[in-house]
């Protein structure tokens, strides 16, 4: 997916809103939103967003030293999740349809997202998930993807945000001898990490590997050769959330992505829902000529500034 005109302003404005997290300053402020600004004049319309926060937040941890800002967010979601879980067993256990209840409720995780909206309020963490069981959603995808999990022999299973990521399970623990689970590389947003995967119990299931950047999406470009191998060899990609979305709508390895639309642009790539939609898309499920994605040279990290 490429960036958009619409996507600056929001790069601005979430640029000011972190550098109010990590500093009381107004100068060291100043001086973020100059290099912020400075960085996004040099945008490629061709590239996906998420690559740009890749970039502003090299910024601001060069300029601030502040290597994970939200740190405690990301803890609070966890452990909120974590209370949440045995919950919504029992909302699958009670459920006609064990399998479509999952689908609804890991997607339904994905609105623990403090970075498409910054004022997300995790009291209402619980109402937020549980307003999916009577939310639209595609059953003919939901059977496809079911028949797909159960035929493929390796599937690679994208995580996006911290909370999200605990809820996961319920999609993770049926298919746990065959999953792979791979988080980002670093801190970045309220993305999951090794560090808050383990915490999400992820680790007590399955492998877990981190794909070797720290953007808030899977830029290939920038992922390590173990992560690119395990991508280029899955029978099934899960990409959970908008980022991953953003960052692979073009892929042509079967992948199914499962989000809630949260942005305009997302959504008139999609083309189809509205916003705070639930979403399962199969994409090169039925094409025998799914093409190895190719990883190009790592680019730099945009050089530290102080």
């Amino acid at each position: 997916m490429k960036s958009a005109l619409d996507c600056i302003p929001c790069m601005v404005n979430h640029a000011l809103h972190v550098s109010k997290m990590v500093t009381r300053c107004p100068e060291t402020r100043k001086r973020i939103m100059k290099k912020t600004l400075e960085q996004i004049a040099t945008i490629d319309f061709d590239s996906p967003p998420p690559e740009m926060a890749r970039n502003l937040h090299a910024i601001i941890r060069g300029i601030t030293g502040v290597d994970d800002p939200y740190e405690e967010l990301k803890d609070m979601s966890t452990s909120i999740a974590l209370q949440l879980l045995p919950e919504l067993r029992a909302v699958v256990e009670n459920s006609p349809d064990s399998f479509e209840t999952i689908v609804r409720l890991v997607i339904a995780g994905n609105i623990i997202d403090f970075g498409a909206d910054s004022d997300f309020q995790l009291s209402t963490a619980r109402d937020r998930v549980l307003e999916v069981l009577s939310m639209p959603l595609d059953l003919n995808a939901v059977r496809e993807l079911k028949q797909k999990l159960d035929s493929a022999r390796n599937i690679l299973y994208l995580c996006d945000n911290c909370g999200e990521a605990v809820i996961d399970r319920l999609l993770i623990e049926p298919y746990k001898d065959k999953i792979t689970v791979a988080v980002r590389g670093g801190a970045i947003l309220n993305d999951v990490t090794p560090r808050e995967a383990e915490h999400s119990g992820l680790h007590e299931l399955t492998r877990v590997i981190d794909n070797g950047d720290r953007s808030p999406g899977t830029v290939l470009k920038h992922v390590d050769d173990e992560f690119m191998r395990l991508f280029n060899s899955a029978d099934l990609i899960i990409s959970k959330g908008q980022g991953n979305f953003e960052t692979l709508s073009d892929t042509d390895r079967p992948i199914c992505f499962l989000l809630r639309i949260k942005c305009v642009e997302v959504l008139n790539n999609i083309g189809d829902g509205e916003l705070g939609s639930i979403q399962v898309i199969n994409k090169n499920f039925h094409s025998s000529a799914s093409k190895p994605a190719v990883h190009t040279a790592q680019c730099c990290e945009p050089a530290e500034v102080c």
